[in-house]
């Protein structure tokens, strides 16, 4: 058959074809074995809490210790109960920041400990607590030391015992556990409200047993283990859906770059063999066989190069597994069906230049020089198609109302279809604007090159700019977010940190040792009362700030009164809304809180932080600070900024790596076409090394046209980048009632996305160049 001669004897032509595949099929590969592991994980996990357990008794509402107790002797008393033991889970929050702690208790039968210790012991006592691994880094504590947790306006200070296994899984750690001693909810402890509380049951015959539990406790809340793992693990699928849309969404977005790529590709082959095409078809070979041979192609280097990338993907995903400790899975179907779709979008996309090549007369494919007028036609056509795209895709990001950020985003997506269209109209003109910079004969033989064939360029451009323009979007976007985010946050939070208690006087030593944390550039101590407003008793602090003739509120303050009342006085002063004021706190003058409460004392401290602060460090000292103090809270717009950054941080990182592999997928784009080009062009490099030209300067040559391809889709990407990263900023910002947008880009960051551009370009000519310049003149130009 034609087409496999054709694979056999030109193998080179496909061997970037073949890798871009691998690359995209084994990304999407290795994204659902990830998933697959990750669910199978999390399933292991929570099935490891009831592994032993036969029936899970879930006890409604709030229960107090006695009546928990209660129902536990019942149920041991019915028939076929082993051992039943109260399971207890509640949350507070460490004192000295606004990160909250999960805590649940330790069975007193060792067999339904479901997980084991790394260090240290498990808690006995009420004041006892053991920290997973992961949070005991976040927290900065270790083995010895102690932690306060609060809990609506009570707090208990434990000992930290020992440090458990989270588990071995990417999401580890998001969920910030503990364990305690069942003590610690029916003992003295100030914290003893279970907001889940739970039997496990062993027994034998589970369902069975759980009818008998049924009918002797009278309670609903009776499940088999794997009735209780179903319903959990349906709860929480939502985290594992989120990450798997994340990594499914960004595979198709590397499938969607490496079909350009492979279109660009068949073009560039059928433009090649277009003599060859021409011949079959002046010989007797019809349209239709023209066709399928070129489907063959495509189908066996689909099918080639994604077997490959379903291997590849699956060994990535169990370097991952090994990397992180967890178990691998292999979903055998999905799999298969990874690697059935790499195939048709191969085959796909081969049909358009299959049908360009059997639209071609057999004595026009005969002739040395294609005719450029139907690709002219179908250039403007095209070039008219994506201008409508683009001007009602920027008209629907233009609306506004409750569903603004729904047509933000589709306008966006259908103003992006728009410009990956017309790149055949403007991508030649940064070429040229990019060409017209570089000097000599050899740079500008190499600019009249890449000018030449504007389709092969448009197509190879196509990619870069979609892949380019995505991370520049996200940088873009995130650094906006950032700053519209700090800018907002310095109008809703304008102090950095706030020390508080909620009555009473803060120890006298508390603002200098705040003022002693590094990172602190300035404390300040602030008088305190409680006054009523109207109907509401509510908290108010003296400012310097604060003029005498008026009083500040939260702006979230719904008053309609004027007159403050302490207790040595009163005053009727106009209320004015204000953020410097904290939530549900009214901020006055100090010669107004010397009215209403002579005998005020200093409860709260207000500090400023140093620009370059380790936000984190600063809290870890912050919380050794203000840990001996009972009922303190921590607060201002410090935590919330740094929170807000970590997570924009975090999701930038992991979307930057997974669009990584769209941009190297792009830039093998570009030395495949240069490659292709090369073969292309045998005869014409020929004659240019028979008239003089040198070997360098024909790398040179080949060299200066990657990198102006590589640059100029760059230019564009990044052109795209910022305009649809401010333009989701707007949008988001509009949804999150932010009141104004900032715009913020990460130079350094986007000259990386140029400078890996061009190097990769340099990269892609080496191979091509050697090629050229090693072969005979003489030889290549007696080639048919």
């Amino acid at each position: 058959m034609i087409a496999l001669a054709e694979l056999r004897h030109n193998p080179r032509r496909i061997i970037a074809v073949v890798l871009a595949i691998m690359i995209s099929v084994g990304y999407l590969a290795a994204s659902v074995t990830v998933v697959a592991s990750e669910s199978a994980t999390m399933e292991r996990g929570v099935i490891a809490r009831v592994a032993n357990t036969d029936v899970v008794v879930t006890v409604a509402g709030q229960h107090a210790a006695e009546q928990n107790s209660g129902l536990l002797q019942q149920i041991r008393q019915v028939e076929g109960v082993e051992s039943a033991d109260l399971s207890y889970l509640s949350h507070g929050r460490v004192s000295g920041s606004s990160e909250w702690v999960q805590q649940q208790s330790v069975p007193d039968n060792p067999a339904l400990r479901w997980t084991g210790l790394a260090a240290g012991e498990w808690p006995q006592g009420p004041d006892e607590i053991a920290l997973g691994t992961v949070t005991a880094e976040q927290l900065n504590l270790a083995v010895g030391d102690q932690i306060t947790i609060s809990d609506t306006g009570s707090s208990a200070t434990l000992k930290v015992t020992g440090l458990t296994h989270e588990g071995n899984s990417l999401l580890s750690g998001l969920a910030q556990s503990s364990f305690v001693a069942p003590a610690f909810y029916t003992g003295a402890s100030t914290i003893r409200t279970s907001l889940q509380t739970e039997i496990l049951v062993i027994g034998v015959a589970p369902e069975r047993l759980a009818e008998k539990i049924r009918a002797v406790a009278g309670v609903s809340g009776v499940e088999t283990s794997a009735e209780f793992v179903q319903r959990k693990m349906s709860d929480q699928a939502g985290g594992v859906f989120v990450f798997q849309l994340l990594l499914l969404v960004f595979g198709a977005i590397a499938l969607l770059v490496g079909g350009i790529m492979i279109v660009n590709t068949f073009l560039v082959l059928v433009a090649q063999r277009r003599r060859q095409i021409g011949l079959l078809r002046a010989i007797g070979a019809s349209a239709a066989q023209v066709r399928r041979n070129l489907l063959v192609e495509a189908l066996v280097i689909g099918a080639v190069g994604s077997i490959a990338g379903a291997l590849l993907g699956v060994g990535v995903a169990a370097l991952v597994a090994l990397g992180i400790g967890e178990h691998l899975t292999v979903p055998i179907g999905q799999i298969a069906l990874v690697a059935a779709t790499g195939v048709v979008i191969t085959v796909l996309a081969v049909l358009g230049p299959a049908r360009r090549a059997t639209r071609i007369p057999p004595l026009d494919a005969l002739r040395p020089v294609a005719d450029r007028s139907t690709e002219r036609r179908s250039s403007r056509v095209r070039t008219a198609v994506a201008a409508v795209l683009v001007v009602g895709g920027l008209a629907l990001n233009t609306v506004e109302g409750p569903y603004a950020l729904l047509f933000a985003v589709g306008g966006q997506f259908v103003c992006a279809i728009g410009l990956l269209l017309a790149t055949g109209a403007y991508l030649p003109l940064v070429l040229r604007a990019l060409g017209s910079v570089v000097r000599g004969p050899v740079a500008r033989l190499a600019v009249s090159n890449t000018l030449r064939n504007p389709g092969r360029a448009a197509a190879t451009g196509a990619a870069l700019v979609l892949a380019v323009g995505l991370v520049v979007t996200l940088q873009v976007g995130a650094a906006s977010m950032k700053a519209t985010a700090n800018d907002n946050l310095d109008v809703r939070f304008p102090v950095d940190v706030t020390v508080s208690v909620f009555d009473g006087a803060l120890p006298a030593h508390t603002e200098a040792a705040i003022a002693k944390v590094v990172g602190i550039a300035e404390a300040e101590p602030l008088k305190a009362t409680r006054a009523a407003l109207g109907a509401a008793h509510l908290r108010v602090l003296a400012h310097e700030s604060v003029p005498d003739d008026r009083i500040l509120a939260d702006p979230y303050l719904a008053t309609s009164s004027t007159t403050l009342t302490g207790t040595t006085g009163a005053v009727t002063l106009p209320i004015v809304q204000d953020f410097l004021a904290p939530a549900d706190t009214l901020l006055v003058s100090p010669a107004v809180m010397e009215r209403i409460d002579a005998n005020a004392v200093v409860g709260t401290v207000w500090a400023k932080a140093s620009p370059d602060a380790d936000i984190t460090e600063l809290r870890a000292q912050l919380r050794a600070v203000v840990a001996p103090i009972p009922g303190v809270e921590v607060g201002g717009g410090l935590s919330a900024k740094a929170s807000y950054h970590e997570f924009l941080d975090r999701i930038l990182l992991v979307t930057t790596m997974l669009l990584a592999v769209a941009v190297l997928i792009a830039l093998i784009g570009v030395g495949n076409t240069l490659s292709l080009s090369v073969l292309e062009r045998t005869r014409e490099s020929a004659l240019l090394r028979a008239l003089g030209l040198q070997g360098h300067d024909l790398r040179r040559m080949l060299a200066i046209e990657a990198v102006l391809l590589s640059l100029s889709g760059t230019v564009a990407g990044i052109g795209a980048g910022v305009l649809f990263g401010w333009a989701g900023t707007r949008a988001i910002s509009a949804e999150l009632n932010f009141r104004d947008t900032a715009f913020a880009m990460s130079v350094p960051q986007t000259a990386t996305v140029a400078a890996v551009a061009i190097v990769a370009g340099v990269v892609a000519s080496i191979m091509p160049g050697r090629r050229a310049a090693r072969a005979s003149p003489v030889a290549a130009l007696a080639e048919e």
